[in-house]
Order: structure tokens, then C-alpha cells, then sequence
């Protein structure tokens, strides 16, 4: 009895080992298979994002790509996102009928206002201040406005008055009044833009 309780008990114990590693083993499998798969994921995600930056941009996504690049270097980014944000934007305002030269421009001084405002506000993400951005630029007024900045009609009505423009903003094509919203939202900015070069050494920014 003796000799078989001993030896069960190294049997038991034998074979808790055995499950315990195998356990082990298997949780790093599947540990690698979620870290290959989200690296596939990402892949992807890039390679749409691309493709979304080439088409949107045309002729001057090489200068933009080359424009996103000395941006990440210099402040740590992550370019796929700076590519989704611009390419957006581009579509954006091409879609209201924004020339394309003026397009490209619009479209990089608010993707670089997304990461300033972000980084001014603290806000949770880039992604947060590009939402109230292109919100603000299809005419929805709520999101701009936690961050200060009013794009109701009255507001841009007396702010295209104050340039000498005669023309009622409802009177205004899609284009007309998606040059004024980014206009009137940049002069707005002036003291927000290139917060985030300014404050890049802070804990938050940094990280």
C-alpha cells in the first residue's frame, strides 16, 4: 500500500508537470499566433492606407509622403496615421469642390493642426481632434466648439464680412464655404499651431 501510494503520488505529480507544460506551451502559441496575426492586421491596414494616400493626393503624393516622413522622424508619429488623416481630409474637401492644389494644402496644415490641437487640449488621441477637424469642415459645429472655436453660420457670416465678402454663406457653393470654415479655423489656431514641436519634451507629448 505504502509503495503503491508513493508511487501514485509521483505518478500525480509527474503528470501535473506534464499538464502544466503543455498549458505553458500552448499559451505561447497562441501568444504568437495573436502577435502574427495583429502583425497581418496591421499589413494590411497599411498597405489600404497607402493606397487611400496615393489616390487621394495624385500627382503630389510623393511630395506629401515625403513631407509625412521628415514629420515622423522629427516628432515620432506614426505615418500610416498622418497618411489617413491627410488622405481624408483630401477627399474631404476635393469632395466639395475644393481645387486640388488648394486641397493638398488644406489637407496637410489640418492634419498637422489634428496633431497640435491634440497635443494643446491633451486630448485622449489625435484621432479625437481629427474627428471635431472634419466634422468642423463638413459644417457640424458641436465638436470645434469644446475646443473654443464657433463655425456656426452667424459666425462665419461675420467673419467673411470682416474680409469684405458680400455673399451670404447659404448663398455659397460647397466650396466657397469649405474655404471659408478653414480659413476662419486657422486664423482661429494661431496659438495652437506647432504646440505640439513647442511642447514635444513634455512627459505627455513624449510618451
Amino acid at each position: 500500500a505504502k509503495k503503491s501510494a508513493t508511487s501514485f503520488a509521483q505518478l500525480k505529480k509527474n503528470l501535473l508537470m506534464n499538464i502544466l507544460t503543455a498549458r505553458t506551451f500552448a499559451g505561447v502559441l497562441m501568444g504568437a499566433a495573436r502577435t502574427m496575426a495583429d502583425m497581418w492586421n496591421e499589413s494590411n491596414e497599411y498597405i489600404e492606407t497607402m493606397n487611400l494616400f496615393r489616390v487621394t493626393m495624385g500627382d503630389a503624393s510623393d511630395e506629401a509622403l515625403k513631407y509625412a516622413n521628415n514629420v515622423s522622424k522629427a516628432m515620432g508619429i506614426d505615418i500610416a496615421d498622418w497618411m489617413q488623416y491627410q488622405g481624408t481630409f483630401k477627399n474631404l474637401t476635393s469632395g466639395f469642390g475644393v481645387a486640388s492644389d488648394k486641397a493638398n494644402i488644406m489637407s496637410q496644415n489640418l492634419t498637422q493642426l489634428s496633431y497640435d490641437m491634440a497635443s494643446f487640449f491633451n486630448a485622449s488621441s489625435v484621432e479625437e481632434s481629427f474627428d471635431k477637424l472634419s466634422s468642423a469642415m463638413s459644417g457640424q459645429v458641436k465638436g470645434l466648439r469644446e475646443y473654443g472655436i464657433d463655425t456656426t453660420v452667424a459666425t462665419l457670416q461675420e467673419y467673411a464680412l470682416s474680409k469684405g465678402i458680400q455673399t451670404k454663406v447659404r448663398a455659397m457653393t460647397q466650396a466657397e464655404k469649405t474655404m471659408l470654415r478653414y480659413n476662419y479655423i486657422m486664423e482661429q489656431s494661431e496659438h495652437i499651431q506647432g504646440d505640439m514641436a513647442r511642447t514635444i519634451i513634455t512627459p505627455a507629448n513624449a510618451l
